[in-house]
């Protein structure tokens, strides 16, 4: 049974259908390449006069649908929430996904806005600066990582993924682009991850390959050296930064003032 049919079958009693007026099914079934462990997003679109919102989870045939339910309106303030975060999640589901029902043409109003949007965000974001606090943070990490390194702690891999999590983040959010922990390679080396979520891929090739050895390089050593490759190339292409002689100056907190 093909996930057509398994969907037919989730909405012949699905509770929500008086106030339906689109559906658009997405994710790996519609991109491509479905794993044993994927599920079925089904964008619920309620009408204009509804004032609830919905999500939830059913098996059907041992296929995982995850409905979310929200009227036109709601959706257009995740699409502004999402390009604020500059993230294109809700933007790419829409902008990928099958319509299966649109009885007023809601669904492809909104599949049209949401490509419209991801096609804007790629021209139009340009690369921001990283304050010296923020260099300073990079630097800090790096440094306590080493140490971390050099005395055999036992929760080095878990303070590595983590800083190299806020590593990624910060570069990411530098140049404008989504940064998606689950397709952070696709920005890389997978076209498939890529057109499945609508990415481009990195512009400095230096970056990307280190981004790519510190992910998949096994060895301590070896992840650390890429590590610290990563981040001194991160903080030489956005102006450098010195420790000695940092400074770092800002207001009060209201509170205190």
């Amino acid at each position: 049974m093909n996930w057509q049919s398994k969907l037919k079958i989730f909405l012949s009693d699905f509770h929500l259908m008086k106030d339906t007026i689109g559906i658009l099914a997405c994710g790996s079934y519609i991109t491509g390449n479905p794993t044993a462990h994927s599920d079925l997003d089904v964008h619920i679109i309620l009408s204009e006069n509804t004032t609830y919102r919905e999500r939830g989870n059913k098996y059907v045939d041992g296929l995982l649908i995850e409905y979310f339910a929200n009227p036109p309106q709601q959706i257009l303030h995740y699409f502004k929430e999402d390009l604020a975060d500059c993230s294109l999640m809700s933007q790419v589901q829409f902008a990928t996904g099958e319509i299966t029902f649109d009885k007023t043409s809601v669904a492809a109003e909104l599949k049209r806005q949401a490509t419209a949007m991801v096609a804007e965000f790629y021209e139009t974001t340009a690369p921001k600066a990283i304050s010296d606090l923020s260099k300073y943070f990079l630097w800090d990490n790096l440094d306590n990582l080493t140490d971390a390194y050099k005395t055999n702690r036992r929760d080095f891999d878990f303070l590595y993924y983590t800083c190299l999590d806020n590593l990624l983040a910060t570069y990411m959010n530098t140049i404008g682009r989504p940064y998606n922990k689950m397709a952070i390679l696709g920005n890389i080396a997978d076209e498939n991850v890529r057109r499945k979520y609508l990415l481009r891929i990195l512009p400095d090739t230096a970056i990307s390959a280190a981004i790519e050895a510190a992910i998949t390089l096994t060895g301590k050593r070896e992840r650390l050296a890429a590590y610290e490759k990563l981040t001194n190339i991160v903080l030489e292409k956005f102006g450098g930064f010195n420790i000695d002689g940092f400074r770092f100056r800002s207001e009060l907190s209201p509170e205190v003032n």
